[in-house]
């Protein structure tokens, strides 16, 4: 019922894959609704949003993901807003670190373990520390802002 007419090739899907027929802004819309109808309090949805938000300024990449949906899961708020939060802070969150650890990192020359070592230590806890702090703040923000919307959205709907 929901299929194409003609199927794609493997090019064509990968393209589609990283690149949406309909583009970025449809894809967000689209995630922005299903938070709004999540059948959950607004504290959860908006608590869920904030926690995801906040890991993804941590520098812990390939596991913002598993890291959301597990505090989330511990803080009994809803994981999908978590994970929401998690992809839009990534935009965020991403560049800043890249460019912290490029302003940061300038020595390449590495002759044991211990240089690495003190090397992981000048550059990743300086970047880990400040951008914690934004990170915090910012889902603060993310928390009232979300809560104040899903309360405005709830009353609007009953």
């Amino acid at each position: 019922m929901f299929k194409r007419k003609n199927s794609l090739n493997i090019y064509s899907k990968i393209r589609l894959y990283f690149w949406p027929e309909k583009g970025f802004l449809r894809n967000f819309s689209y995630f922005w609704k299903r938070l709004m109808r999540l059948p959950d309090t607004s504290y959860s949805i908006s608590m869920g949003f904030s926690v995801g938000f906040f890991i993804a300024f941590t520098p812990f990449f390939g596991l913002h993901f598993i890291i959301s949906a597990l505090i989330s899961w511990l803080l009994k708020v809803n994981i999908f807003s978590s994970i929401v939060g998690n992809f839009f802070a990534s935009f965020i969150s991403f560049p800043m670190m890249a460019m912290g650890m490029l302003t940061i990192s300038n020595e390449t020359n590495f002759e044991g373990w211990f240089d690495y070592l003190i090397y992981f230590a000048k550059t990743t806890f300086p970047i880990f520390s400040g951008i914690l702090v934004v990170g915090l703040v910012l889902s603060l923000i993310c928390y009232f802002l979300i809560n104040y919307i899903i309360e405005i959205f709830k009353k609007k709907i009953s």
